[in-house]
């Protein structure tokens, strides 16, 4: 284990924890983050156009801090603005982004969805996975900073229309595999005329007009190449308008379950058996529908013990008019929507939500919850009244009895049309800062400004195979609080991807008393570990 040196702004975070909640401030054209997404949209309402923009903070050049990978879209017919470009903004450690785009040779081949990284060769550095309407593309990283389109030699083919993504090692040997959500059947020739044909107002198809699309699972040879097992592995039949997922060890048997948020359609909870197969749990575990009673428009999911039960619950975030769920983890395979009793459902109402994480913003030692918004439709005002196409975003204050409370006044204040959301620390002052890909608008970093508490923060380094330890489990003890898990994922929110460094925050506790490191075949535990640090577990 290695703890790397204390930053020079640490003495800042030594301050008792504040009253003033959770804050933000802007910070993209600052720090030099110039990037605006182009959904290409020439007036024909093709469906892509209205669910794009994911973004993936990694640490691509291994340097130790983060950096971000915004997905632009592509050209559509009649499209005659500026070309879309998808842009990597290297962190340069000092509080300043630099384009990296044209350096690192990344460069889609089709219309842009949300994006993956993982080390998926062994080799060290993360490569970059992305998803898209017409194709997806593998990236492989040659650790000079610069990327390899290696889609084809990596024997990864997926046609379908791709909406998110995810790396796990599902079967516990020591590799990556991949999971590639696909959306619905649209094709530019089967775009038909939605909206309300009455008052004449064109707009985007319900998803209720195409089919959903299978999942797919590409398992790791070990070399860096694919093969597709999705039915070896259980998921043939699994289809559905997917839009989101997550992996996450719901049972807490040591192996990777995931989650999938359909868009009209009951969400799926796959559980992994153990022996390379995973069995579909949605209906009995209480996950396929919410606390209305039916399937509703799922966007984006996280996984997170928000309660400090020592399991992971899941948060799905939908349409407007439908609020966001909760599923509270009761243990034994059993799940309980808790979005009312816990306070995010009644402020989410009017929203129609995208990119959602748990993080602990104010590093008091519970998770909080943020949520970005954005409707489909450009003319929603005019579709149904009170509704709004540009929205804020939401952050929920976790008050530590398994209740949250909205903060309205946090500084994340950008009305615009959210679509994917990040969360890490950019900046390495050791709290958590927040990016956002906005469909056809220019992004928002946050700063994390908060006066919050001691944190500890994990990366992994392990001399081969899993490097970054995707899929281990970390639980922080320490006193006065509750126990602490975070499970390590590639892949998650809308599309996009949180930082790979596992962040904890602690409070007033002056130490950790102990780090449990959880991974296959090998357990290990550190006590008596300094705070406002950022350790390294080879």
């Amino acid at each position: 284990m290695k703890i790397r040196p204390l930053l020079a702004v640490l003495p800042l975070l030594a301050l008792p924890l504040s009253a003033e909640g959770i804050k933000f401030r802007e910070v993209s054209k600052a720090w030099g983050i110039d990037f605006h997404h182009h959904n290409a949209a020439s007036g024909q309402w093709f469906m892509p156009e209205s669910v794009v923009g994911g973004v993936v903070m990694f640490d691509f050049d291994g340097d130790g801090d983060q950096d971000l990978f915004f997905v632009d879209a592509g050209p559509l017919p009649g499209y005659t603005g500026e070309a879309p470009r998808s842009r990597l903004f290297r962190n340069d450690g000092n509080g300043h982004f630099t384009d990296w785009t044209e350096k690192s040779g990344i460069k889609l081949a089709w219309y842009g969805g949300g994006g993956a990284a993982a080390d998926v060769d062994g080799d060290g550095d993360l490569d970059l996975f992305v998803t898209g309407f017409g194709g997806v593309q593998l990236f492989r990283n040659n650790g000079d900073g610069t990327f390899t389109d290696v889609t084809k030699q990596a024997g990864i083919s997926d046609p379908l229309w791709s909406s998110s993504a995810a790396f796990a090692d599902i079967d516990n040997d020591g590799d990556l595999d991949l999971l590639v959500i696909n959306y619905v059947d649209f094709t530019l020739a089967n775009n038909p005329l939605c909206g309300d044909p009455k008052r004449k107002l064109r707009g985007y198809c319900h998803p209720d007009v195409y089919h959903g699309q299978p999942v797919q699972l590409f398992r790791n040879r070990g070399n860096g190449t694919f093969e597709d097992a999705t039915q070896a592995v259980g998921l043939a039949g699994i289809a559905g308008p997917g839009l989101a997922v997550s992996f996450g060890d719901v049972d807490n048997d040591g192996w990777q379950d995931f989650y999938v948020a359909n868009d009209n359609k009951p969400n799926f909870l796959l559980h992994n058996k153990g022996n390379g197969t995973f069995e579909d749990i949605s209906v009995l575990s209480g996950t396929a529908i919410g606390e209305p009673g039916h399937p509703e428009a799922g966007m984006g999911v996280d996984m997170g013990d928000y309660d400090g039960d020592g399991l992971l619950d899941i948060v799905v975030t939908n349409y407007e008019l439908e609020t966001n769920g909760l599923y509270r983890n009761l243990g034994g395979g059993t799940f309980i929507d808790s979005r009312s009793p816990a306070g995010i459902a009644e402020p989410s109402l009017l929203f129609l939500a995208f990119g959602v994480a748990f993080a602990d913003f104010d590093q008091d030692g519970d998770i909080d919850l943020v949520i970005a918004d954005g409707n489909i439709e450009p003319n929603a005002a005019q579709l149904l009244e009170g509704s709004t196409y540009a929205q804020r975003n939401l952050v929920f204050e976790n008050l530590g009895n398994g209740k949250f409370r909205e903060d309205k006044a946090t500084g994340m204040d950008g009305v615009r049309v959210h679509r994917g959301l990040a969360v890490g620390d950019l900046d390495g002052d050791g709290d958590l800062d927040v990016a956002l890909n906005n469909l056809n608008e220019p992004c928002e970093v946050y700063e994390n400004t908060s006066a919050g508490g001691h944190w500890l923060q994990v990366d992994f380094a392990a001399p081969s195979g899993n490097r970054f330890g995707i899929g281990a489990r970390l639980e922080l003890e320490a006193a006065g609080l509750k126990k602490q898990i975070r499970d390590v994922k590639a892949g998650s929110s809308y599309a996009s991807q949180n930082a790979l460094t596992v962040h904890f925050g602690l409070g007033k506790a002056g130490k950790v008393d102990r780090l449990t490191v959880r991974r296959p075949g090998k357990v290990q535990v550190f006590e008596g570990l300094p705070v406002d640090r950022t350790i390294v577990v080879e």
